[in-house]
């Protein structure tokens, strides 16, 4: 097999290096000028060199981000696809609905919000991220499940269902926690992105455990308004992200394209609304 058939053929690896580049490979605005690089030896002559683009600090820089993958648009679609099934199912046409709606939406969105804030800084194509693609994919599938029984207005009846959401928030932040915690092995040696990531994973840890308590508190003879806790949760795991990221500008949003994946979404969501009301 030539060269340039094994570099089309690479192996996937199991966990990628989060700030690789190769001298084949054209990174989506390139390397800037003047920013060093360190390159680490290949026997094989045919196959690409490794570089590690690093700062003004010798911290490594991560990739930057171009435009959006085909699967982080196929995850977009899953969130405006939620958000139809909801509407499909669930009559909006009083207060007590428009709440329960507001509500999903909200626990959807942030949801959706926190699988884009790891995508656009450390997202990468490995055997690893794609089964967390899966399992966030899931997620999302899971919900377009219980959205159609979402109705915090009748607890008596719909505890279970409050549980299965409780579940599934557990499961999407243990997600990520496993995949800022291969980050952070992969930067064990610097103290300046290592910190800021385990503040991330910190939060999402918290988050799981208070979800998993509410899970229980979720019964047939509760009052019902456990949920409410949901949104503190997902608003302050947010809150807690932007602000690290703001504090630790290494692992900042300067370089990323956050601004193009919320304009999509955007898109997607005003282009569901017009088939909706031309129906």
């Amino acid at each position: 097999m030539d060269s340039a058939a094994r570099r089309r053929y690479k192996a996937l690896p199991l966990i990628a290096n989060p700030w690789e580049q190769t001298q084949d490979q054209h990174p989506h605005h390139g390397i800037p000028n003047g920013i060093p690089t360190t390159s680490t030896a290949n026997n094989d002559k045919s196959l690409p060199t490794v570089t590690i683009r690093e700062d003004d600090s010798g911290a490594p820089a991560f990739r930057e981000r171009g435009e959006a993958s085909s699967i982080e648009l196929f995850y977009d679609l899953f969130f405006v696809a939620n958000l139809t099934s909801f509407t499909a199912v669930h009559a909006i046409d009083d207060r007590k609905t428009i709440t329960s709606y507001i509500g999903f939406f909200a626990i959807l969105w942030f949801t959706w919000l926190q699988v884009v804030l790891y995508d656009v800084r450390f997202g990468s194509d490995s055997l690893f991220e794609r089964l967390c693609k899966l399992l966030h994919f899931g997620a999302m599938v899971t919900f377009a499940i219980i959205g159609t029984r979402f109705d915090p207005s009748r607890p008596h009846d719909t505890y279970v269902t409050m549980r299965q959401l409780s579940m599934v928030l557990i499961v999407s932040r243990l997600v990520l926690i496993c995949q800022y915690g291969s980050v952070m092995w992969w930067v064990r040696k610097y103290k300046s992105i290592t910190t800021p990531l385990a503040v991330h994973v910190v939060s999402f840890g918290v988050g799981a455990l208070l979800c998993l308590g509410f899970f229980f508190a979720f019964t047939a003879g509760s009052s019902g308004q456990g949920y409410v806790v949901w949104y503190v949760i997902v608003a302050a795991e947010a809150l807690v992200v932007f602000v690290a990221s703001g504090q630790w500008p290494k692992v900042g949003f300067g370089e990323t394209n956050l601004d193009e994946r919320f304009g999509l979404l955007t898109l997607i969501i005003l282009g569901e609304g017009i088939i909706v009301l031309t129906k």
